[in-house]
């Protein structure tokens, strides 16, 4: 029987080295054909399998969550953007003011419904001056103004759809010169806006391009003081045109132009430019336009930053306050801060109950220093002041204490159940 192993072996082993051989001997005739197939193969349009059914069942957290905030000191009262859809997308507004409980607090006023149109929300901005909220949606780009004062389903003021095609992250009014700065993550870009735009209005100017450095930029604060824009990056990197992800032009690059509105259209392949820098704050003019280099960047190791995002700076010491997302965190810098620098000042630990902190502001009234937190679905109040691992003086919650976390694990892979015969989509 071992022979016979052995002979077979040797048979198979000679069969192979026959085929090299003979493809050794073909090479010269056919490899470049075949080549030139395999070429054909890599560069063809791809087709994928559209599934147009509804699910057999949903997983969802029903709480609302906290992405964003901004407060009208002058009335008291708190916007929060709930950017999700299982929880009814909406703006809901709190009092700044309240006594310390930790039971589920309902809203004063919500803003939600189909006439509202609002999407994943993931920044707001209000002006006390004018009486007005605005709200930017991630997936669509679109801008909604609404009323300070509005209240359930209302249709917008005023809407400019489609700021650009990729995801929009932060808003910021900049009440000195009449301006709204809205920062778009896929294509690396910084807009400015007339605060009140026309419906298809363009933006007055931009900042987008390599030497901007921008990777995945998410909040922004523009200081109007000393006239400099400030820009937390994620640190997903690749080359950007100037001009790119305008609505409209030969540069637009809309997933209607490159034909993604066409059932199975995959755009083909193309060289990567891609890659992860360090997260950083990037520091540009207020008034700097195209490929505008950064006037200086915090960023390095001793930084802490971690998937930075809210940003606002504390109007009494002066400092810049960024939601550290990626290391449940809070990190303070000097407002003149650049290059490696570690914060001056540091909020973190189990006591404080931030879980991936995104938005954050100030409240110079009442001494008082607001966190939101998307994943334990939790706004926290602090001493204006506070530093290591504190409680807050008071929170704001959607959810029990004892609620899976919003982020489901930050599950991101599709997965197929052989066992139900089922596809498992995370969304």
């Amino acid at each position: 029987m071992l022979t016979k192993l052995i002979h077979s072996k040797e048979r198979w082993y000679l069969a192979l080295a026959s085929l090299l051989v003979a493809s050794c001997a073909i090479a010269p005739n056919f490899w470049p054909e075949i080549a030139q197939a395999q070429q054909a193969a890599r560069t063809a349009e791809r087709r994928t399998l559209i599934l147009d059914r509804a699910p057999a069942r949903s997983i969802a957290d029903p709480n609302p969550v906290f992405r964003a905030i901004a407060i009208d000191i002058e009335h008291g009262e708190v916007f929060m953007a709930n950017d999700k859809e299982s929880a009814d997308t909406s703006v809901l507004v709190y009092p700044s003011q309240f006594p310390p409980t930790d039971r589920i607090m309902e809203p004063k006023r919500r803003i939600s419904g189909p006439k509202a149109d609002l999407g994943m929300i993931c920044g707001v901005a209000i002006s006390a001056q004018h009486g007005e909220l605005y709200s930017v949606q991630g997936e669509s780009g679109t801008i909604n103004v609404f009323s300070l004062s509005a209240n359930g389903n209302v249709v917008p003021l005023r809407q400019l759809d489609g700021v650009t095609p990729r995801s929009t992250a932060g808003i910021y009014l900049d009440a000195k010169n009449d301006e709204l700065f809205i920062t778009t993550e896929h294509v690396n870009r910084i807009s400015a806006f007339p605060r009140v735009f026309k419906e298809d209005e363009e933006a007055k100017r931009y900042i987008q391009g390599p030497k901007t450095m921008l990777a995945d930029p998410h909040g922004i604060y523009v200081d109007s003081d000393s006239d400099e824009i400030y820009v937390t990056n994620h640190g997903n990197w690749r080359e950007t045109v100037p001009g790119e992800g305008e609505r409209r032009g030969p540069d637009s690059l809309t997933r209607s132009a490159l034909g993604y509105t066409e059932p199975g259209r995959v755009l083909p392949l193309a060289p990567s430019t891609g890659k992860f820098i360090p997260a950083a704050i990037t520091i540009y003019a207020r008034m700097g336009q195209g490929d505008a280099a950064p006037i200086r960047t915090i960023q390095g190791p001793k930084t802490l930053l971690n998937l930075p995002d809210g940003i606002t700076r504390d109007p009494v010491s002066d400092e810049l306050v960024v939601a550290n997302t990626g290391d449940d965190s809070l990190l303070f810098f000097e407002r003149n801060a650049g290059g490696n620098v570690a914060p001056t000042r540091v909020l973190k630990g189990s006591r404080t109950r931030l879980k991936g902190p995104v938005g954050v502001t100030i409240d110079p009234k009442n001494n008082e220093l607001w966190v939101v937190s998307w994943d334990n679905h939790i706004a926290a109040v602090f001493p204006r002041i506070a530093q290591g691992n504190i409680a807050p003086k008071r929170v704001i919650r959607t959810a029990v204490d004892n609620a899976p976390m919003a982020s489901m694990g930050r599950i991101g892979a599709v997965a197929y159940d052989a066992k139900r015969n089922e596809i498992l989509a995370p969304n």
